[in-house]
């Protein structure tokens, strides 16, 4: 089995775990919201901390968004020079934008992990229900961890865009 094929399989299945992680975390949001609308309405009475959960979920619904981005290449790309440079400046290019992703990347995770670990010391607490706010800091922070070698991975696999310009230029 090839690294491109191996690293599809992967790549598919745990997207399809993220995937449904995230689909589960939206479906909460999207009940929670509807109930507390049908309970202001109907009785007159709103979910006490409704915010708080919503903001939480939504933080975790973000960043397990992050990994899947990171292995299907959705993150914004800018083109306008695709056109004018050959395949070897692509392929430089190619290895600078993911280089200069990972760190990017690494920086992110590196800050979230020191904020995580400044509110588990705080122990800080969401205002109404008090819920650990450290634990969603460590989980925001783990996703983008993951997606370092995600990255570093697309800097060197074979991109496929790249090879058929390659192959019509022979």
């Amino acid at each position: 089995m090839t690294e491109e094929v191996s690293y599809a399989r992967l790549r598919e299945q745990m997207s399809r775990a993220l995937t449904l992680f995230a689909s589960v975390t939206l479906f909460v949001i999207m009940w929670l919201v509807v109930i507390d609308v049908v309970s202001r309405d109907a009785f007159n009475y709103s979910i006490v901390g409704l915010f708080e959960v919503t903001e939480i979920l939504m933080g975790i619904l973000v960043f397990a968004g992050v990994p899947i981005v990171t292995a299907n290449q959705g993150h914004v790309a800018v083109t306008l020079l695709d056109g004018f440079i050959g395949p070897k400046l692509r392929l430089l290019q190619k290895y600078c934008v993911n280089l200069l992703c990972t760190v990017i990347l690494v920086i992110f995770a590196w800050r979230l992990w020191d904020v995580a670990g400044k509110l588990a010391d705080y122990n800080d607490v969401t205002l109404f229900l008090k819920i650990p706010l450290a634990p969603v800091g460590y989980f925001m922070a783990i996703m983008t961890i993951i997606s370092v070698p995600i990255q570093i991975a697309l800097t060197f696999l074979p991109d496929r865009d790249l090879t058929e310009v390659s192959a019509e230029n022979i």
